[in-house]
């Protein structure tokens, strides 16, 4: 089989399904890449590409010697870490993203205690409220809320996310409190999205089965990079503009300090938002865990623990009430 390196670029290539998105992780440039894949077909005397205009894939026989490569690359790059001793203390830069909400109300504050333990570590952190490609922007590890992640991914479940219907005490006094799904026909609903909110809202009981309301909405917000977002939901639900469906890393210290009110607490809701129900960090399967990506994965394992710290109690939860105030992120 062909050399390493050229091995190692054809797995980038695959990574990216691209020539220059593999040169920017290899840190090469894209004729470089090209050549060693080149070369490497003709040293396998194989075809491993199909090459369009617009995307580059494996062959059947490239899909296999993708498999192959992954492993012989990760297994270089163990014993390459463990004879330079690199489990000592991260350093360099650590290219991570997750989205704008739990970013601002969650991981920066968490950030500060990881920063502080890895002085040699520079952290670079970016917000944003679209799908990420780690091969193509150049992420380490991203973050990602959702109930499936993408094939081709490496991804570790760090913890589950919850979403509840609540409200404010203010504006169930002058409302009510919805005691059944169907109560929330006649309440004003504060919905995530803009042109395509739903209309309705989807619940599970747990012995009940599902059911689902045709909800009357008063407050839609624009899409932008960070509209359609919790954090405005939030402030909307705090203000007693309605009855919103929130993630409790957005609302925990709100419904501690009764600022909200949870409702219907034997149903769990479905679809929209709600299907981002577990936060996973991800990263690429051809890259060995670097130290940095270990040391980063294993804090915030350490961090969230069985439960992660929005939803435990008062007693439990260490540091700072990181969504006392309604304004913050």
């Amino acid at each position: 089989m062909g050399r390493l390196e050229d091995l190692q670029a054809f797995a980038r290539v695959v990574d990216a399904r691209s020539f220059s998105g593999a040169a920017k992780l290899l840190g090469a440039t894209k004729s470089a890449v090209s050549k060693q894949v080149a070369r490497l077909e003709q040293q396998l005397g194989t075809r491993l590409l199909h090459r369009t205009t617009r995307s580059i894939s494996a062959t059947a026989e490239g899909r296999g010697v993708y498999e192959r490569a992954l492993r012989l690359i990760e297994e270089a790059q163990a014993l390459d870490a463990e004879l330079a001793g690199q489990r000592e203390q991260p350093r360099g830069v650590l290219r991570l993203s997750t989205s704008t909400a739990f970013g601002n109300l969650q991981f920066t504050a968490l950030l500060v205690e990881f920063c502080a333990r890895h002085p040699q570590l520079q952290v670079v952190l970016g917000l944003n409220d679209r799908y990420v490609d780690l091969a193509e922007e150049g992420f380490d590890v991203v973050l990602r809320l959702t109930g499936r992640p993408s094939p081709g991914l490496v991804a570790r479940r760090l913890a589950d996310i919850r979403f509840v219907p609540c409200a404010s005490p203010a504006y169930l006094a002058a409302q009510g409190t919805p005691r059944v799904v169907a109560d929330l026909a006649d309440h004003r609903c504060l919905r995530f999205g803009y042109l395509h909110a739903p209309e309705r809202w989807r619940f599970r009981h747990a012995v009940d089965g599902e059911a689902e309301v045709e909800i009357s909405g008063t407050l839609r917000f624009e899409s932008g990079l960070t509209a359609n977002s919790s954090e405005s939901l939030r402030v909307a639900a705090l203000a007693g503009m309605g009855v919103a469906v929130l993630p409790t890393y957005a609302i925990g210290a709100d419904l501690r300090a009764g600022r909200l009110t949870a409702l219907l607490p034997d149903w769990t809701p479905l679809g929209g938002p709600a299907e981002a129900n577990v936060l996973y960090a991800v990263y690429l399967p051809s890259r060995f865990p670097s130290p940095k990506v270990r040391a980063l994965i294993d804090f915030m394992v350490e961090q969230f623990g069985d439960v992660p710290p929005w939803d435990r109690p008062p007693s439990d939860e260490p540091g700072v009430d990181r969504a006392a105030a309604p304004g913050a992120g």
